[in-house]
């Protein structure tokens, strides 16, 4: 057959990394909440306790995102995600047969480990090192898996839950990661274009093993560090999770604050204009500067805390906030790892979205603590809408600023 004729292994890729997440990342990590009732109804531990395995392993899965990016980096990105699903899989099998807490928080720990690895920073890299002028709508792609998986396996495992009990549910999820993710894997992934002598976008004519990528050379971890534009580009993220982890913890109360009873309806609407956000924004990557992007989707912030604050006066404004800030959600987690990728090369990519990773962490566990402490304080979530408007002002002053980086000239001995 023709290879020009043939479709780019990429889009396989592509494909198979949608799949990974859709089922591999979404039965571990979205599907907490569906035995968060059923746990406690059985063993009687409150909901605090509960919810503090989950909180432990999301906090763990940031931690070991450097550690993550270095194992890409050394092992590939098959080696190191065929772990994740095994190590998730059988955990999910194991959470079935869960008798005592320490089972409990043992299992969510130990899944904490797979979910690392089979998530974003071995997807994000393999994408990178798979595309250049398509990078963006291949992101765009593999990042609506986790909008759908959210919504699809949560849906799954709530009427297994319901028709064989929560044992089954979990043992249900694991099956279906060692059943499909694992095979996926083995068979559809290759690490590279080169490995199959081609080259990324499917260029022909350049499809040597060890082939150059067109893209200037990727900074090392080192020079990144010595950047500005790197240490902005940390902040945005951690500015943007401060923003959603408010958010996923607070936002259906704060909905319930205005009056709103489609509170629930309102917040599942907000994700899946997210997965629009994805693929319209994944797609305009690839024809416009990511930078701007990035800044139109700041502007989106703003008007979608600008449409709340005016919910005090009619809270019908508040569906403004639905359309907003999903577009803005599904465009930030797509854009900003190619934004990486373009200012900094994909040589060292997986190091670096490693380490961006951990400012993800910081802004998660900050927005979920800060926005329940002014709660607290006025009995109010007033203040805290006015909080996450400035912060995303500053966070378009700030995107603004960021500049291409430049490499510094090293002045101590390399580590």
């Amino acid at each position: 057959m023709d290879n020009k004729k043939s479709l780019f292994y990429g889009w396989w890729i592509a494909a198979a990394t949608f799949v990974i997440l859709f089922i591999g990342l979404c039965s571990g990590f979205y599907t907490v909440s569906v035995f968060l009732e059923p746990i406690q109804q059985e063993f009687g531990w409150n909901r605090t306790t509960i919810s503090l395995g989950f909180t432990i392993a999301a906090l763990l899965v940031g931690l070991l995102s450097p550690v993550v990016g270095l194992a890409v980096s050394r092992f590939g990105v098959k080696g190191v995600q065929l772990f994740g699903a095994l190590v998730t899989g059988f955990g999910l099998i194991f959470a079935g047969s869960i008798q005592v807490l320490w089972q409990y928080f043992a299992i969510y720990i130990i899944m904490a480990v797979g979910l690392a690895s089979v998530s974003l920073v071995p997807s994000q890299t393999i994408i990178s090192h798979w595309f250049e002028k398509r990078r963006g709508t291949a992101m765009g792609i593999i990042m609506t898996g986790i909008g759908l998986g959210g919504m699809v396996m949560v849906f799954v495992a709530s009427a297994a839950n319901d028709a064989y009990g929560w044992r089954c549910a979990y043992r249900l999820l694991g099956v279906l990661v060692l059943a499909i993710v694992v095979p996926v894997i083995m068979f559809a992934l290759k690490n590279r274009p080169q490995d199959m002598g081609l080259a990324p976008d499917g260029d022909h004519g350049t499809a040597l093993k060890g082939s150059l990528s067109t893209e200037p050379s990727g900074f090392t971890v080192k020079e990144a560090l010595r950047s500005m534009a790197f240490h902005l580009t940390c902040l945005i993220m951690a500015l943007f999770n401060l923003v959603l982890g408010g958010l996923t913890m607070h936002a259906i109360a704060l909905f319930r604050s205005y009056g709103l009873e489609e509170a629930n309806l309102m917040w599942s609407l907000t994700l899946g204009a997210s997965v629009l956000g994805r693929v319209i924004f994944g797609y305009l990557a690839d024809r416009g500067s990511k930078k701007f992007l990035i800044g139109v989707s700041w502007f989106m912030h703003i008007l979608a805390f600008g449409s709340l604050m005016l919910a005090s006066a009619d809270a019908r404004t508040a569906w403004g906030f639905v359309l907003f800030y999903g577009l803005a959600f599904g465009a930030f987690v797509t854009l900003l790892p190619l934004f990486v990728g373009e200012r900094f090369g994909v040589e060292h990519f997986s190091k670096l979205i490693g380490l961006v990773g951990l400012f993800q962490i910081i802004g998660l566990a900050a927005g979920s603590i800060l926005l329940g402490r002014i709660f607290d304080a006025t009995a109010s979530y007033e203040s805290a809408v006015s909080l996450l408007a400035a912060v995303s002002i500053l966070s378009l002053a700030v995107t603004a600023f960021i500049g291409k980086p430049r490499r510094q000239p090293v002045t101590s001995p390399a580590v």
